[in-house]
């Protein structure tokens, strides 16, 4: 049989060409429809590049060093008050231990078994260094089981004096006006808080809902941030506001219904006599502190004679007059007197600087406020960035422009 021609050819096979380049043309289509928003996401991603690489005003660098070193100093601030507080809770669990009797409670043992273990397990570590490791990691063990055993040898030693060290610092010391050796640690804890937030508004890592940012033109995004910052700040200073009145009535004595300043006034006067009452404790403190350390049971360290010449000394008739001063002073009939300041009119001393210590939350609602607004005047400079992503990454200013980008 012959070939057909291509004359010959049916027309259900002729189309076959014409097919596939239909094909070819409707694949195209598709394509340039979906360049259209790829385009438009390259412009938003250009506009955004452009943004980001936009120098900050020139007026805004005094402000963008003052943020970068106040932030410096409150994030020293906050190790040295990490610091504060392992210190104080190390040396409340180390006093309680001590002073814990063996036959009343093996916190005693226990404690004195970790100081044995840990000082055997040292010694013979260090002293072991030019031995093997294997040797030496033995040794260290060997001692370390030791000292658990040896702690119980000396359960009973030091109870006394750790009692009466625990006795002065929580009842007759400068603790006892913040409340004890405890409540160093809470009060740290506070102001820890209240630093950490007022470093993660500065850096721009305060919780952020930042969902309608995500969906507005790149040109609106700093108005809207800065209507944001600028009502948190307003938020914060009435926060702080509240707080004073709060503290005023409730721990400075200031009546409810009076003036703001009446308040204010009320705090002043209270602060000032405490910031007294502190300065004497101080010298009480100084006096009898080493005799305490030395062994010496604090409610015999200081005798009458010395507390009329601390009370003449101090003055205590000035700030309180005569007729209160002298109901202070001690008859010449008692002994010894408690190294703890006296308050005229019987109001106990303890936890009295606490009132004053309170004031930390106004002071760091005001101290974020400010923060707020500083947040406010960098970004309208182009120091701070809006981007909802910023949040995200370690740096919270715009990159400087790199060279290619200045080139082309």
């Amino acid at each position: 049989m012959s070939e057909p021609s291509s004359d010959d050819r049916t027309p259900s096979e002729e189309p076959a060409a014409t097919t596939g380049d239909d094909h070819a043309t409707s694949a195209a289509a598709p394509s340039e429809d979906a360049a259209k928003p790829a385009a438009s996401d390259a412009t938003t991603g250009a506009e955004s590049a452009k943004t980001a690489t936009e120098p900050p005003a020139a007026w805004g660098d005094p402000l963008h060093r003052l943020q970068e070193k106040w932030v410096r100093l409150e994030v020293m601030l906050s190790v040295g008050i990490v610091i504060a507080e392992i210190l104080s809770l190390g040396a409340w669990i180390a006093l309680k231990g001590l002073s814990s009797p063996p036959k009343v409670s093996a916190a005693g043992v226990v404690f004195r078994s970790g100081i044995t273990a840990t000082a055997l397990g040292l010694a013979v570590w260090f002293a072991l260094k030019k031995t093997s490791p294997v040797v030496r990691q033995v040794a260290t063990s060997v001692a370390v089981a030791a000292g658990l055993f040896a702690g119980r040898l000396w359960a009973g030693v030091g109870v006394a004096f750790g009692a009466d060290l625990v006795g002065w610092y929580q009842d007759a010391s400068t603790l006892t006006l913040i409340g004890g050796l405890r409540a160093v640690g809470t009060r740290c804890t506070i102001w820890l808080a209240m630093l950490g937030a007022s470093v993660a508004t500065s850096t721009g890592k305060h919780i952020n809902v930042d969902v309608v940012m995500r969906f507005v033109p790149i040109k609106l995004r700093v108005p809207m941030a800065v209507s944001a910052w600028a009502a948190a700040a307003l938020v914060s200073f009435a926060a702080s506001w509240g707080f004073v009145e709060h503290i005023a009535v409730t721990s400075f004595g200031a009546k409810s219904d009076a003036s703001m300043s009446a308040k204010v006034g009320a705090i002043a006067h209270e602060a000032g006599e405490h910031a007294f009452l502190l300065r004497q404790q101080l010298r009480i403190d100084r006096k009898v502190g080493w005799r305490v350390w030395t062994g010496e049971r604090y409610l015999s360290t200081l005798t009458s004679a010395e507390w009329n010449e601390l009370i003449d000394t101090g003055g205590w008739a000035a700030r309180y007059g005569d007729e209160k001063t002298k109901a202070l002073r001690a008859p010449a009939s008692t002994k010894y007197v408690t190294p703890i300041v006296e308050i005229p009119g019987g109001r106990s001393p303890r936890g009295i600087l606490v009132e004053d210590l309170n004031l930390l939350f106004p002071f760091g609602f005001f101290i974020i406020g400010l923060k707020f607004l500083l947040r406010c005047v960098l970004a309208l400079s182009g120091h701070v960035k809006v981007d909802p992503d910023a949040a995200h990454r370690d740096d919270d200013h715009p990159p400087a422009p790199s060279p290619a980008g200045e080139a082309a």
